[in-house]
């Protein structure tokens, strides 16, 4: 193997091989080495790919070139291994950043080359390398993961990572793609994207699909696919300004990650040919490996890169010394030997962490700088190697069979036999404690190794999860081991602590963007007083800069690390300059300006502050509030947006601690307005006074009666007094207690029976009120059972006098039967919409049963949450909100539950003091949205007025035409806000968004057609719905004619109709038609409300009219019609009830235009019928196991499947619904199940019947309709039933 082979970064876990050809051990051992020797090194790296140039003959080629992915007609023998699929890239989140470098001067070069680059220097200024140093608190910090002495000169400690976080910038992308060398389709792809970025430059997918269809052209461009032989010049690609500009907008607000940042280094190494140009990669590989932290796949591309430039200065341009370009000499002076060993070093240093692919690294380090081990050595070399080797094999790592196979060929080539078995024996026993170390973790690290080939990210963070956790275990597991004063337990502690932050950082690096990791990491250095929380905390706010938590952390540590001022202020600088923190919400922003001000504060009240402290702080906490309310506004929040007061009260802190205490009660009383509905708010103004109180006392009075003045406080019991009259004040009962507290313990008799007499009128107030509310709750509910009764009971009648034709066997049940039903459910649906009350089932309670409870303890579950509650009541639900705060929704059975739960706030749980409040006024009620909307639409709408907790829609079961959503929301104040929304106008829709009130409810009142609407039967079946409206329009204006058609003619009617007059008079002037002749038949007209007392229809309601067409004419059109509906039509399961036509409308017309959709929500499913069979076709693959709403998936089936499902249940109704009462045998008819089996002349599993009365009849005896038995109407049977 050529070292050729070697430059390329590997993209696989694939071990290099430690022995190269023994011209790669003589490139690597000698710097000095004749050009010659490596001339054939610096060949181009493509030429594996066999293919003519035809462009510029000049291009000098990148080794990181190889990892090109050429066009997919590219046959595979003609790719590199490189080429071939890589691992899975790591979760890559938009997270704005940038980085500021500082520049270092370039190395000495070779003694043998001064004269020439003093010489080229005089024509040429030689490029800068940038700092290729790093923090020393990056580095391990015990032996487990060894420092490497380079060959090369020491690097200086490199300072803390800064980043430089900018504003967010226009975007200054390209508009018009025409006429460029993209396909068109490509063109107009970009051309969408651009316009979109310039209206959204914050979207990251957008700029990354721009980066990729702009790279795929630059690689189309040079491999051109319709020419496999051909290799064009990179430089003459005709979008490469935009591509490095698109490039360009990505870094100044996102990080790059690992993945961009190998496709960027490979195209730039393709396109860089001067010193310079080979300076900037290098700048860029530097930054790369910054960023990604521990990445082997990045270093190894910037070593690789390194040494392609070294021999690339040394590669000679002619036989003679003149010969040799100037940019050559340049290169010979910044690539020297010593910056790529030094490199390498580095890597090697900053990957050993890594124990599943470390390797990659180190092999090819020892390689490039030793070669062949199977040749001897130099003795220095041979001296340096064997340390190497043996510190190497110390190091857990997963190929450390293999490194110690080369390590017996090193000693085999360069030690005398005599002390093989000596040297070998020894390091394998000083290796134990490594190899125990890995054989622990191997089952974790092929966890990892799995999933990651996978492409299972799910499966590789639970893997890190555990990892972590169970590394955590050993840590601390021997802890009284460890106390003994034997060194080598003092090595395995330290051992510890590197595996555990190993497995951060490796985790960090595949998922970037997950706050929980970063913060863990954070958490557990603080813990253990380790070093480096700096620079973790820098790395960490570049990646999740939306994160305030991280930066309050931040500013933090910068303090208690005494870092300068000028520093610390960076810090705040960087956090708020982006707009990423009031993008993610204004408790994100509060957090920082919270640290911030707190921080300032601190140092004004240093024993060593100057005024100038005291005068930065106040101007500081000021520009701070300031600043929250302005992005309070621009983001729609009302300001009463942080019911903590947290900035005003670190302005509060700064004023008394100067002694201005009437400027600090000012600052309470302008703040009443729009924090006075808040009881916390309440304490701390309370809180003030009262010291305030205590501190005049002190500076007025002074004698021995000092005492005796401090022992009142009227100021302050005013304050808690002013709070119980506040209309709107959320929690009164905590500040009644406040109140009866505090002039019991220091105001007079006549204060305390004032304060007892308030406090009585308070309560009976809130009382008499919260009485009222369940009182109207109450008859609200009872309401509705009522009106659910007559429902249920109104649609019974009206579908048992409903014609509905006839049943088909159970085995012949297809979708022209289920059509027919549902037209019969239709008819039913609308008659009782329109003769009855609907009204929505009974809902919970949630605004008076519910608690927010916060500082809930980390990792809390769900069961000790409902422990700690069911001594106040029944719990129905908990809802973790897995916010900062760690809070919960909790919801009681009842009320009063709740508000004796209020009690057990500040009470202390599991090592935290608990807050709870209640959860009133959180919720809205939605409504009038359009009909397409689902929950990521109705989130989307409200998501910029706060934290939502969840998105309720109704149960469409009972109506289908249900379109209204419940809306909580975290902070009621959120909830509030939102309602500026209420009235606007969203997609041609005025928007309904209203607080909830359960107890305001009201039935729905009874509609308004009743006694409006006639039947109408014995229509002829011809006869066309003009001629109908026509023939009874002379009696008054009719509203609305149902006319139901034929199911297997749609040319012929059902021989019945609904119509609906303006008044009740017209309708009973219309009952005139009863018994006229229309079409040579005489019609039935009666009202709807006594259209089921009609002597003249049967049990079942087949009406007697005699069809015109026979049934075998029938049959056949049925069958015909039949096949091609089931062509068009596609059947689905598992559909929630919560989904509506029109959003399962708006998911299937993508596939194609949908003629009708049917609902079968009792089958939790639906029918779908396409205009063709071809987007019918389309339809099944595109909706099966779709995402119709959040973790619910719909699934393509049969019809017959689809009708045996059950309806969805809902295992949390509040209230269970009375069991229907069965039916006596005096008020109807006793109604059989379907007999299986049966002949047509069924009619839908409505049979008739005889009862059996004692029971001595033969069932055999019974005769049956059809069956040549005597039919009955409803009256005779009822009169059966009754004994008559």
């Amino acid at each position: 193997m050529d070292i050729n082979s070697l430059l390329s970064p590997s993209e696989t876990p694939r071990r290099p091989s430690l022995t190269p050809s023994t011209s790669t051990s003589n490139a690597a051992s000698a710097p000095s080495q004749s050009q010659s020797q490596l001339q054939s090194h610096a060949q181009s790296p493509y030429r594996h790919v066999q293919r003519s140039h035809s462009g510029a003959s000049a291009i000098v080629n990148s080794p990181l070139g190889r990892s090109v992915h050429p066009a997919s007609s590219v046959p595979a023998h003609m790719r590199s291994p490189s080429q071939q699929s890589a691992h899975p890239s790591p979760l890559i989140s938009p997270v704005p950043t940038g980085t500021l470098s500082a520049h270092l001067p370039r190395t000495s070069s070779a003694t043998s080359i001064e004269a020439l680059a003093e010489f080229a220097s005089s024509k040429v200024t030689p490029p800068t390398l940038t700092s290729r140093e790093s923090t020393d608190s990056q580095k391990s910090s015990s032996g487990l993961f060894p420092h490497l002495t380079s060959a090369g000169a020491t690097s200086n400690p490199r300072a803390s990572i800064d980043i430089n976080m900018v504003d967010t910038p226009k975007q200054t992308v390209r508009a018009d793609y025409s006429d460029t060398s993209l396909p068109v389709e490509k063109q107009q792809r970009l051309a969408v994207l651009a316009a979109y970025i310039q209206e959204s430059p914050s979207s990251y997918e957008a700029h990354k699909e721009i980066i990729g269809i702009l790279h795929q052209g630059f690689i189309d461009h040079i491999y051109p696919p319709n020419d496999q032989n051909t290799r064009r010049d990179p430089h003459t690609y005709d979008l490469l300004p935009d591509l490095r500009q698109a490039r360009e907008n990505l870094d100044k607000l996102f990080a790059v990650g690992e993945e961009q940042w190998l496709t960027w280094l490979q195209d730039e190494s393709i396109l860089a040919q001067t010193a310079d140009e080979r300076v900037a990669v290098v700048d860029n590989c530097r930054r790369a490996v910054t960023e990604e932290y521990g990445s082997t796949r990045l270093w190894t591309t910037y070593g690789d890169w390194l040494l392609h430039c070294h021999k690339w200065a040394l590669d000679a341009t002619g036989d003679a010394q003149s010969d040799i370009d100037t940019e050559r000499l340049v290169g010979r002076e910044v690539f020297d030997w010593n910056l790529v060993l030094d490199t390498w070093t580095e890597a090697v240093e900053r990957t050993s962490h890594d124990m599943s692919r470390s390797h990659e690294v180190w092999d090819k380090y020892m390689t490039v700088r030793f070669g062949d081990f199977n040749q001897k050595l130099k003795p220095g070399d041979m001296t340096t190697a064997l340390e190497l080797f043996e510190a190497r094999l110390r190091v857990p790592h997963a190929e450390w069979q293999q490194t110690f196979q080369a390590f017996s060929s090193f000693v085999s080539a360069n030690i005398p036999p005599s002390q093989y078995e000596d040297i070998m024996a020894s390091n394998l026993r000083e290796s134990a404690n490594a190899k125990k170390i890995w054989a622990e973790r191997e089952g974790f690290e092929t966890t990892l190794s799995q999933a990651q080939s996978l492409e299972d990210t799910t499966a590789e963070y639970q893997a890190f999860a555990k990892y972590i956790e169970w590394e955590r275990e050993q840590e601390d597991r021997p802890q009284s081991q460890r106390r003994s004063k034997n060194r080598r337990a003092q090595e395995v502690r330290i051992a510890h602590f590197d595996m555990v932050d190993a497995l951060y950082q490796r985790a960090e690096l595949r998922f970037p963007s997950v706050l929980a990791i970063w913060e863990e990491h954070v958490d557990y250095l603080v813990e253990k007083s380790k070093p480096g929380l700096l620079e973790t905390l820098a790395r960490a706010t570049k990646h999740c800069p939306w994160s305030g938590a991280l930066w309050k952390q931040y500013l933090l540590a910068s303090e208690l690390a005494e870092e300068s001022f000028d520093e610390t202020e960076k810090i705040k600088h960087k956090a708020t300059s982006t707009g990423l923190l009031d993008a993610a919400g204004i408790e994100e922003a509060l957090l920082v300006y919270d640290a911030w001000c707190g921080y300032l504060l601190r140092r004004s009240k240093r024993p060593d502050a100057t005024e100038e402290d005291s005068d930065v702080a106040e101007m500081g906490i000021r520009s701070s509030i300031e600043a929250a309310h302005n992005c309070a506004s621009n983001l729609g929040v009302s300001g009463a947006f942080d019911p903590s007061f947290r900035l005003q009260r670190k302005y509060v802190e700064y004023l008394k601690s100067q002694g201005r205490l009437d400027n600090a009660g000012a600052q309470f009383n302008d703040a009443v307005a729009d924090y006075g509905k808040y009881y916390k708010f309440w304490l701390r103004y309370y809180e003030f006074e009262l010291q305030k109180s205590m501190q005049m006392a002190l500076l007025q009075r002074a004698g021995p009666d000092r005492l005796g003045t401090l022992s009142s406080a009227p100021f302050a019991a005013g304050i808690l007094k002013e709070a119980l009259r506040h209309p709107e004040l959320d929690y009164p009962e905590t500040i009644m207690e406040a109140l009866l507290n505090h002039c019991e313990d220091y105001e007079d008799a006549e204060e305390l029976q004032s304060a007892i007499g308030l406090v009585r009128k308070v309560r009976k107030d809130l009382t008499a009120k919260r009485q009222q509310e369940a009182l109207r709750a109450a008859e609200v509910a009872v309401q509705k059972q009522e009106a659910e009764e007559e429902v249920a009971n109104r649609t019974e009648e009206v579908a048992n006098s409903l014609h509905i034709g006839k049943r088909k066997r159970d085995e012949e049940i297809d979708e022209q039967d289920v059509a027919k039903r549902q037209r019969n459910e239709e008819v039913a649906a609308e008659s009782v919409e329109e003769n009855a009350a609907v009204v929505d089932e009974v809902k919970r309670d949630r605004e008076h049963a519910s608690v927010l409870v916060q500082n809930l303890p980390s990792n809390i579950t769900e069961m000790k949450i409902r422990q700690f509650f069911s001594s106040c009541g029944m719990v129905k639900q908990v809802t973790l909100l897995h916010d900062e705060e760690n809070s919960a929704i909790v919801e009681f059975e009842e009320a009063d539950a709740a508000n004796f739960a209020l009690s057990r706030d500040g009470r202390e749980f599991e090592g935290t003091q608990l807050s709870v409040v209640l959860s009133t006024g959180s919720t809205l009620f939605v409504t009038n949205y359009p009909a397409a909307a689902d929950e990521a639409y109705i989130r989307n709408l409200f998501r910029s007025y706060g934290e939502i907790v969840n998105v309720r829609f109704p149960s469409l079961q009972r109506n289908k035409k249900r379109r209204f959503c419940y809306v909580e929301f975290k902070h009621p104040s959120d909830a509030q806000t939102a309602t500026e929304l209420d009235g606007k106008d969203v997609d041609g829709l005025s928007l309904v968004a209203k607080i909830s009130k359960p107890s305001e409810k009201r039935a729905r009142k009874e509609p308004t057609n009743e006694r409006r609407q006639i039947f109408v039967g014995q229509i002829d079946f011809k006869a066309r719905r003009e001629e109908v409206e026509d023939l009874f329009s002379k009696f008054g204006s009719i509203e609305y004619v149902k006319f139901p058609l034929d199911q297997s003619r749609n040319t012929r009617n059902r021989g019945i109709a609904f119509l609906t007059f303006a008044t009740q008079e017209q309708a009973q002037a219309a009952l005139a038609m009863d018994g006229e002749e229309f079409k040579n038949r005489k019609l039935t007209v009666t009202l709807t409300s006594e259209h089921d007392k009609r002597p003249d229809r049967s049990l079942n309601g087949r009406s007697k009219s005699v069809s015109v067409v026979s049934d075998d004419e029938k049959q056949s059109l049925s069958l015909e019609d039949r096949e091609k509906r089931r062509e068009r039509t596609v059947v689905l399961c598992d559909v929630p009830d919560i989904v509506n036509a029109s959003l399962l409308r708006s998911a299937a017309e993508k596939y194609g235009k949908v003629s009708k959709i049917v609902l079968k929500t009792n089958h939790t499913g639906a029918i779908l019928e396409y205009e063709s069979a071809e987007d019918a076709g389309r339809a099944m693959v595109g909706l099966h196991h779709h995402e119709i709403s959040p973790g619910r998936r719909v699934r393509v089936t049969t019809m017959k499947e689809m009708l045996q499902q059950k309806p969805e249940r809902k295992m949390d109704q509040f209230s269970k619904r009375p069991a229907p009462s069965v039916p006596s045998a005096a008020s109807g008819p006793v109604k059989r199940p379907a007999q299986p089996g049966v002949r047509k002349g069924g009619h839908l599993g409505m049979r008739s019947a005889v009862l059996l009365g004692s029971g001595s009849g033969d069932k055999g005896d019974t005769k049956v309709d059809g069956e040549g038995g005597t039919k009955r109407s409803n009256d005779d049977f009822r009169s059966m039933i009754s004994g008559k």
